[in-house]
């Protein structure tokens, strides 16, 4: 597919289907703000930013439903989405959802996995109209193939008159908020080295940030912002091995080879950063090292790979850093939300790692405040040291971090067992704040696993000897089942924790966790309300309400097939309303099977929306 670098005026009918204006005739929009983005809680109705407002919070400031009455919760619309159109041949036949809607004045912006965005009016309470689709077109084969671990495409910006979308083969849109006319377009990321785009785009003022998926493939991640006024670069910052424009930048001297690993070093971008507009600095996680298990190839510490950066929105420049897991060989990607919080005087910015910790910095300087385990059973790190943040285990400067005894994979052949898993922890699913509580509300996989060995690869195409093809798996490592164990000789005794699910609510003060109730299935994100609510959906295509205090359930329904997206909340003429984009892959039903509710593998994958009220 030929991709344009910038396109202005694009021909409204190029990407906008016939649905266009034929279905209902919106009232005209409000222009987007960067007063109302900052100030985005003075609209308790509206879901201006992915993750709820800058802060990523994902709190609902609304009340209406509550914990007296949320049994009479009931689906109120529902819309057929596309995405599970098998794309024949391609290694993922179907899309997942895993995107929040932005809802303003009664209307919904909604993504799809193939990355088409449905405008959608709820104005009446009753029902679910289209109004336009913007489908960019995107080779469905090719995108199955080049996403390590599905087609996703998890939101939407709001910009003036437009919205700010992307598409995972690397484009990124303005659309006209009232007719779907795609402005321009972009092409930001490079699918020839396996760059892919999911991440909903942060708007701030005019520009808009996103940043590259593909660590699994060799990509050398980066942050990029991109001018909404002209559709044009602004600035581009790189995860591994930092940014380039900075003479005084050192990153890459912590990959400590002569061949410039950190040209493949990972450090994928795949959800949306923070924002403090009074410090003017952004906040976002990046993911693991590439190859993920190989640390021999990549070795020392990896910046700026499985950690949090902040940065000057206007120029990508980096004015702090915390690396959670230095030389990572765990695949602890850190690309989940950093929240914003201010409590006790103190302002934070919090992050629930994939590693299994909880951690809380001063959000001004990165001073660290806390590191305190939540999934039951942490056992790589020896614990967090109370004064530096760094795992007591870690030796600095070392080309290999071994962590705790057993915990590693190498290439002699060596076993890792760790825990968390390497899916966490909690993984990119967002976490909630409740400001009201002072508490935030943390989905996470319970369990150990690893069992990893080590694989040593060879360069890519074009460097040195290299023999790897572009867009090749590059994860340096594969699972071993217990029968592979057993051929091994393996009689290891060191304690495996059976993998389950948990939700844990954490005091953002300490960062202890207050309660935690075990999940027969994993929940993918929460929203908090003012009614005192906690909403999540799950893989048997459960959403659920509990008591935000001490997690009491308190409602259920089930809507059929799996979710894997987080649930928001918004308002229009008076009354509340519940919504999440519903649809999972196959295998998510066949993992809902294995952890015990029979007949969820013949669950048929299905993309809609569901919205919820009384």
């Amino acid at each position: 597919m030929k991709h344009t670098n910038v396109t202005t005026a694009v021909a409204a009918g190029a990407l906008v289907t016939g649905l266009a204006l034929a279905l209902a005739m919106p009232a005209t929009a409000r222009d987007m703000t960067q007063a109302r983005l900052e100030n985005a809680n003075a609209e308790p109705d509206n879901w201006l930013v992915v993750n709820g407002n800058y802060a990523a919070h994902r709190f609902a400031n609304l009340s209406q439903i509550n914990e007296t009455n949320v049994q009479n919760l009931t689906p109120r619309m529902m819309l057929l989405l596309a995405g599970q159109v098998p794309a024949q041949g391609g290694r993922y036949a179907v899309t997942r959802l895993e995107g929040t809607p932005a809802a303003e004045d009664g209307f919904l912006f909604v993504s799809d996995g193939w990355g088409a965005i449905y405008k959608v009016d709820v104005r009446s309470g009753s029902r679910a109209d289209f109004v336009w689709k913007m489908d960019p077109q995107i080779d469905k084969v090719w995108a199955g193939d080049v996403a390590c671990c599905g087609v996703d495409n998890r939101g939407v910006g709001l910009w003036k008159d437009s919205v700010i979308s992307i598409a995972l083969d690397g484009r990124m849109f303005a659309i006209n908020k009232e007719s779907g006319e795609v402005k321009w377009e972009r092409k930001i990321a490079d699918p020839a080295v396996a760059e892919t785009l999911t991440v909903a785009p942060l708007v701030i003022r005019d520009i808009a940030i996103v940043g590259a998926a593909g660590a699994e493939y060799g990509i050398r991640g980066w942050l990029d912002a991109t001018d909404l006024n002209t559709g044009k670069q602004v600035w581009r910052t790189h995860t591994a091995g930092g940014n380039d424009r900075d003479p005084t930048e050192k990153a890459k001297a912590t990959w400590l080879d002569n061949y410039n690993s950190w040209e493949t070093g990972g450090g994928s971008i795949w959800q949306t950063g923070t924002f403090d507009p009074k410090l003017n600095l952004t906040y976002w996680g990046t993911g693991n090292a590439g190859p993920d298990y190989d640390q021999e190839y990549r070795p020392g510490d990896n910046l700026y790979v499985a950690s949090v950066l902040a940065m000057k929105p206007e120029d990508g420049f980096i004015k702090w850093f915390f690396q959670y897991t230095p030389g990572d060989p765990f695949d602890y990607d850190e690309i989940g939300e950093h929240p914003l919080i201010d409590i006790g005087g103190k302002t934070l910015v919090v992050h629930a790692a994939r590693n299994g910790h909880f951690y809380g910095f001063d959000r001004a300087t990165g001073a660290f405040q806390y590191g305190k385990a939540y999934p039951t059973v942490v056992t790589w790190s020896g614990g967090i040291d109370p004064k530096t943040g760094r795992p007591m285990t870690y030796v600095p400067g070392a080309p290999q971090q071994k962590y705790a005894p057993g915990s590693v994979a190498d290439r002699g052949g060596a076993v890792g067992m760790f825990c968390p898993a390497i899916t966490g922890g909690k993984n990119w699913e967002p976490t909630s704040y409740n400001p009201t509580l002072g508490l935030i509300y943390v989905p996470s996989n319970e369990g150990c696993a690893g069992m990893r060995t080590a694989t040593k690869l060879t360069h890519f195409e074009g460097k040195l000897d290299g023999t790897t093809k572009r867009r090749a798996n590059w994860t340096g490592g594969g699972t071993l089942n217990a029968q592979q164990l057993t051929e091994r000789n393996l009689t290891d005794t060191r304690p495996i924790v059976t993998a389950s699910n948990s939700l844990n609510v954490i005091d953002v003060t300490t960062g202890e966790v207050k309660t935690k109730v075990m999940l027969k299935s994993k929940v993918w994100g929460t929203v908090t309300t003012a009614g005192g609510l906690v909403f999540g959906c799950d893989q048997f295509g459960d959403i659920m309400a509990w008591d935000a205090t001490d997690l009491t359930p308190l409602w259920s329904f089930n809507v059929g097939t799996p979710c894997g997206a987080p649930p928001m909340s918004y308002g229009f003429n008076g009354k509340q309303y519940v919504a999440v984009e519903v649809g999972y892959s196959p295998a998510n039903a066949q993992t809902a099977t294995r952890a015990g509710r029979a007949g969820s593998n013949l669950m048929t994958p299905s993309n809609y929306l569901m919205i919820f009220g009384l």
